[in-house]
């Protein structure tokens, strides 16, 4: 979903639309912190994880929504609601992998497989491909030229999705990755339309051969479109893309790998043997970097409508740190509150289930009276 905390706000409050605005948690300090920031005000330098008033100095019209709070805590409540109307439009056309309260992956495979058999799909691809930018296309399309403007952007779009469409192989196989690819687009522009239409919310998608590469492509050409990643085009991208972008390289292991190899650029990466690889990483994580640099990557998806566990927490950092057994007493209530609230939501949408209970600690001090708990 495109910024969809600010969706959401804007759906509640139209008048935020077309606005530089911003969604902002524990708005009584510096403003609050952002956490989600609509492309308007990104435009004028607003970020996440700034703080209100900070961003207002850079973007002197920002508007700020502030996440509701329930129980002393921010109230997520109307983000999930709006994500399981997005799901319920999605999960007619395929089976999805919830991943977050805004990202889903669909395995379209079998889909696609059936529309390629339908008589002049491909005929109308041109037309029906209306959102769908297909990277790599022009092949002659120089990556480190500057940004475009947004006239000539579309007229790059037009020519790639063109002069895909004109590489397609000419006997029409059915098992062609080439046309398995431009079927699921197909299938992907439909999805996004019947979002848009049932629940007023913009998405942007990206189609590709496996999760890794649907996740990256699906940020490129960001807001309201997608984008198709052929295989032929992975190096050519993976020369300039840094390391960090890729799923599951973002935290420690991207910076260890950057750092004990000395590379920044995930194509670089080729240049290391497999051998190489498990030296450094071991094997199931070095086996896993060899395939991945060349775009391989087998993690299915797997079937996921319902969230898988059910959470609440909050953070007491610095002077807000909890020193007395009675403010302990008092958060524990509350979170387990919000918790059983959110189980008996729960219990409504879903066939009642049983859930696993567990409880947990950063740290916690020598509270005397507090009595035994378990985590």
């Amino acid at each position: 979903m495109d910024c969809f905390y600010v969706q959401v706000e804007q759906k509640a409050n139209p008048e935020l639309k077309g606005k530089p605005c911003a969604v902002v948690q524990y708005k009584t300090w510096q403003g609050g912190g952002i956490v989600a920031v609509s492309y308007e005000a990104r435009a004028q330098g607003v970020k996440r994880g700034m703080m209100g008033v900070e961003a207002m100095k850079r973007c002197p019209g920002l508007q700020l929504a502030q996440i509701p709070e329930a129980h002393g805590k921010a109230n997520l409540s109307r983000y999930r609601q709006a994500s399981g109307q997005v799901l319920a439009v999605l999960s007619r056309f395929a089976v999805i992998e919830r991943a977050s309260i805004d990202e889903v992956y669909a395995d379209l495979t079998a889909e696609a497989g059936r529309r390629l058999k339908q008589p002049g799909l491909l005929q109308q691809a041109a037309t029906l491909l209306g959102s769908t930018c297909v990277e790599g296309f022009p092949r002659d399309r120089d990556s480190r030229a500057p940004p475009l403007s947004a006239l000539h952007r579309e007229e790059a779009r037009r020519e790639g999705l063109q002069a895909w469409l004109d590489s397609l192989p000419a006997d029409r196989d059915h098992g062609s990755p080439e046309l398995l690819l431009t079927a699921g687009a197909l299938i992907v522009e439909e999805m996004r339309a019947a979002v848009e239409a049932e629940t007023g919310y913009r998405c942007s998608a990206g189609i590709s051969h496996n999760k890794v590469l649907a996740k990256l492509s699906c940020g490129l050409n960001k807001p309201n479109r997608q984008t198709l990643l052929p295989m032929e085009s992975v190096d050519r991208l993976f020369d300039t893309l840094p390391i960090s972008t890729i799923r599951n390289l973002g935290g420690k292991l991207g910076e260890s790998v950057s750092q004990l190899l000395q590379v920044h650029n995930m194509g670089q990466l080729r240049a290391f043997s497999q051998a190489q690889l498990h030296t450094s990483f071991g094997v199931k994580t070095g086996s896993w970097l060899f395939d991945l640099c060349r775009g391989l990557d087998f993690e299915p998806v797997r079937p996921r409508y319902f969230t898988k566990s059910i959470g609440c927490s909050k953070n007491f950092m610095g002077k807000e740190a909890l020193t007395m057994c009675e403010q302990v007493k008092h958060w524990l209530l509350q979170l387990s509150t919000e918790l059983e609230e959110r189980l008996l939501q729960d219990q409504q949408q879903v066939a009642p289930r049983d859930w696993p209970l567990s409880g947990g600690q950063g740290f916690l001090r020598d509270l005397g009276g507090l009595g035994p708990w378990h985590h």
